[in-house]
């Protein structure tokens, strides 16, 4: 590999000459340390765009049944007066048990004029000396790049989820560091029987714990492959504080955008585990016997690790990425991208081969008297990820049979308004429905009655996404249904709102994103980002195993907790039970399939630099 410019640029953002919200100046307060206050205006305490939906949303204190004065201003940093609107309301949500105002402001700043950093008070609820800070929001910013910092965040978690390396962040007063991990990975014992080691140092930890999954880590990657395809001047533009930033990849002849480099890190793992299968089909997992001890570092994690389970579930997973990574890649790393589209053929000759009922992953043998995995499991039907494999397969190659193969899948499978690793159909429907596969006569070879099924469902679901965001007290697109990772479901209603903008352009459908952004970053139950040292009172214990036990205060970056979980066995179910506690980690844990479709949203929602 030769290398381009060395320099390691500590920036995430680089949109502009402006300092990076990511990487404040060393004399910033850290987190850990700061007073928060509760406040009753709730807002994005990130920001808002300039022509997009502005939305705060007025909590009334317990016992309040409405405001004898329905209005609230925005004033400027400065305390300068700056506008002001009328609320709607009182409304109450039975679920939270709160009685609540909207405060719609859109219009202020709709021709952008207006940028800068504002807060917004209620007059009516502070009284007298008119200074009380619970009356007024956290501050927020307005500008088209306003979540510039939060892309760059949520990358640079990424980065430091990294397996097999040593990774170093620094921000602020805040240095996080750890040292090459799990560099002995992975063991064969329970996959080929032999107890020899197949290289597959790499990929990023999955979660909280260092275990590495195919089925998710192949699903995380899908959503960022989707984002370049998506968002690719905007995500050439993204400068990370990864080591390869500025490298040249071998036979290329100019640098490799840093988004790629990181992604690269994920599918190169991902074509280890094929490799170590020692045919098309690939493990389910690469774990120990058991999860690691919570608050152990992960160049401490000295357990043996094995790879587990080849099933056809992964297997699709897998051949989806390395398709659609072969087409991404050709132009930035030829070599690279030949290596992931003979890894899709492979694996899709393997699935040809297996195109019978799924084929389980045995990645947790009970009849194994020396062993049994006490580690995670993902999904073992296979029907939806078979549609995404074929879906990919087609767009890369035109291969008349995955056409037919996704087309006939598609007419019995539903498009889902609210999808996760184990039901990754949408991936496939949206590639698809965006198709840019080139044709000789410049013919369609998509069925047009598909296209036109496909389309009109796609349409009526994010329409529900739209209608449900405006009756929530927080704008939250998925209404009540909470459970394990639902900040993550939040994020990726993005990707439905986006292709359905692009299908059907409306205002609406980026209205509903902005709004998802907003839940996630502060208008909110808690009054706070859900994103690690990002926003207003970010999470600080997350169930995260560096942030525990690096001794440093502040929590990795970048990083989307989970959220409320009404399944919670841990918490009394409700509405309101995400607590900020390291050892609640039905709530409070993060996961790469979270982060990933938030850097998806914030992508959809940052410009490219002019």
């Amino acid at each position: 590999m030769r290398f381009g410019s060395t320099s390691l640029l500590l920036l995430a953002c680089g949109f502009s000459s402006a300092a990076c919200g990511l990487f404040p100046s060393n004399d910033t307060p850290p987190a850990s340390t700061t007073e928060w206050t509760l406040h009753a205006v709730r807002v994005d305490t990130v920001g808002y765009l300039p022509g997009r939906a502005k939305v705060a949303t007025v909590v009334l204190p317990a016992g309040m049944t409405g405001l004898s004065d329905a209005t609230a201003e925005i004033f400027d940093t400065n305390d300068n007066l700056q506008w002001a609107c009328s609320l709607t309301g009182p409304m109450t949500d039975a679920a939270l048990n709160i009685t609540y105002y909207l405060a719609d402001f859109t219009e202020f700043d709709i021709d952008g004029s207006q940028d800068g950093s504002y807060y917004l008070k209620v007059p009516s609820l502070e009284p007298g000396s008119g200074t009380n800070p619970a009356a007024r929001s956290a501050t927020f910013s307005i500008g088209k790049n306003v979540f510039a910092d939060a892309l760059g965040s949520a990358m640079t978690g990424m980065y430091g989820q990294r397996c097999g390396t040593a990774v170093k962040i620094a921000l602020g007063t805040d240095t996080w560091q750890h040292g090459a991990c799990h560099q002995q990975d992975a063991y064969l014992d329970y996959l080929t029987g032999d107890t020899a080691s197949s290289a597959s140092v790499g990929g990023w930890h999955d979660a909280g714990d260092f275990g590495k999954y195919v089925n998710n880590g192949a699903f995380s990657v899908g959503m960022l492959l989707a984002a370049w395809d998506h968002f690719q001047p905007t995500l050439t533009a993204l400068s990370l504080p990864i080591p390869e930033h500025g490298q040249i990849p071998d036979g290329a002849s100019a640098p490799m955008p840093d988004f790629l480099w990181e992604v690269k890190w994920e599918l190169d793992w991902l074509l280890s585990a094929q490799q170590a299968s020692g045919g098309g089909g690939v493990p389910s997992k690469l774990t120990a016997v058991n999860f690691e001890s919570y608050g152990t570092m992960p160049d401490r994690d000295n357990q043996k690790r094995y790879f587990a389970g080849i099933g056809t579930a992964m297997t699709a997973d897998f051949v989806a990425v390395m398709a659609e990574a072969a087409r991404i890649y050709l132009p930035h790393d030829s070599g690279s991208a030949g290596k992931y589209l003979a890894a899709a053929q492979l694996g899709y000759a393997y699935l040809g081969a297996n195109a019978g009922p799924a084929v389980p992953a045995n990645d947790n043998p009970s009849d194994t008297a020396d062993l049994v995995f006490q580690t995670g499991h993902y999904t073992e039907t296979d029907p939806d990820n078979r549609l995404w494999a074929a879906a990919e397969m087609w767009e890369t190659t035109g291969d008349p049979a995955a056409l037919a193969d996704f087309e006939t899948r598609a007419a019995g499978t539903e498009l889902l308004p609210d999808f996760d690793w184990g039901n990754v159909q949408n991936l496939g429907f949206y590639t698809y429905l965006l198709s840019q596969r080139p044709t000789e006569d410049l013919t369609d070879a998509r069925s047009p009655t598909l296209v036109a099924s496909l389309t009109a469902d796609l349409l009526t679901a994010a329409d529900g996404l739209v209608a449900a965001s405006k009756a929530q007290a927080f704008g939250r697109a998925l209404g009540d249904n909470f459970y394990w990772g639902s900040n993550g479901s939040v994020a990726r209603s993005a990707m439905l709102l986006w292709v359905a903008n692009v299908l059907g352009p409306d205002p609406k459908y980026l209205d509903t994103i902005q709004m998802q952004l907003d839940f996630l970053l502060g208008r909110n139950s808690y009054d706070r980002s859900q994103v690690t040292m990002l926003g207003y009172h970010p999470p600080l214990h997350p169930h995260h195993g560096p942030s525990s036990a690096d001794g440093v205060a502040d929590p990795w970056p970048g990083l989307l907790v989970g959220g409320a979980n009404d399944q919670s066995r841990m918490l009394t179910p409700s509405d309101f039970n995400w607590i900020d506690d390291e050892n609640q980690y039905e709530v409070n844990e993060i996961a790469i399939n979270w982060v990933t479709p938030f850097v998806y949203a914030t992508a959809a929602l940052t410009p490219p630099p002019m």
